[in-house]
């Protein structure tokens, strides 16, 4: 399984990688001391080794609007428009011109770098791992299992935060259904900790969640993994749904 999510702290080590791989390869000589602008071979980019850096690259900028990130979502499009370059054999023929796509992208990693690394850190290890999967399963387009997946990680926050106000050994027992009623009818006991507009997204997440693990008639569509992925990247990296401290 790909580490989207924790690869994102190193992103900029893997251009760097990505790149110095690509030369040492297919733009060094033969005697491995000069550096060619031509590649010894023209169809590199097509390369197992190759597409499996790009491949990842073109995953990770195709998702990087979901992380809440106002650069990365403005400029998703032209970077998009780099990465479908750098798989092109006749636009990646000159060194300077790989280089350039290269370094391009990097420099929007890095300007974004500090809001990436504090949205990752509101995440917990558990929920990185379990949003790491959702992604996994949507790229690959496993719909009904990216669903499961990012709705367990709302899960596992909400039942911190309900923890965090009321020492109650049910609450480990209860399924996300269950906890989002017990909140809900008693949100002054939970300090009304969850801001009202995600009160509708714990619905409607749940309700989607049903539908993607039990035997329903219900289809789940690329369109609407989307849009509940999307949603369990907005209630996770919430400011104010910051995980709590249970009490002792």
């Amino acid at each position: 399984m790909l580490q989207y999510l924790r690869r994102l702290y190193f992103i900029e080590k893997f251009f760097d990688d990505f790149k110095s791989q690509v030369i040492n390869v297919w733009f060094r000589n033969s005697n491995r001391k000069e550096i060619l602008r031509e590649p010894l071979d023209h169809r590199y980019c097509w390369t197992p080794r190759y597409q499996q850096d790009w491949k990842f690259l073109y995953d990770i900028v195709n998702i990087c609007d979901m992380f809440g990130v106002a650069y990365l979502e403005e400029n998703k499009s032209t970077m998009m428009e780099k990465v479908d370059c750098l798989n092109k054999p006749d636009l990646v023929q000159d060194l300077s011109l790989f280089e350039f796509y290269i370094n391009t992208l990097k420099d929007g990693f890095k300007t974004a770098e500090k809001e990436i690394r504090h949205k990752l850190r509101l995440l917990d290890k558990e929920e990185m791992q379990r949003l790491d999967e959702a992604l996994n399963c949507y790229i690959t387009g496993c719909n009904y299992a990216a669903i499961a997946m990012s709705v367990s990680a709302i899960e596992f926050r909400l039942l911190n935060f309900m923890q965090s106000a009321k020492s109650d050994p049910r609450l480990e027992r209860y399924t996300l259904g269950q906890l989002i009623d017990e909140y809900l009818k008693n949100k002054k006991e939970y300090k009304n900790m969850i801001p009202e507009k995600h009160e509708h997204l714990l619905r409607l997440c749940n309700t989607y969640r049903i539908f993607s693990v039990h035997p329903k008639k219900e289809k789940i569509t690329k369109q609407i993994a989307t849009s509940i992925i999307n949603l369990a990247f907005a209630f996770l990296m919430d400011e104010k749904m910051k995980r709590k401290e249970r009490p002792v």
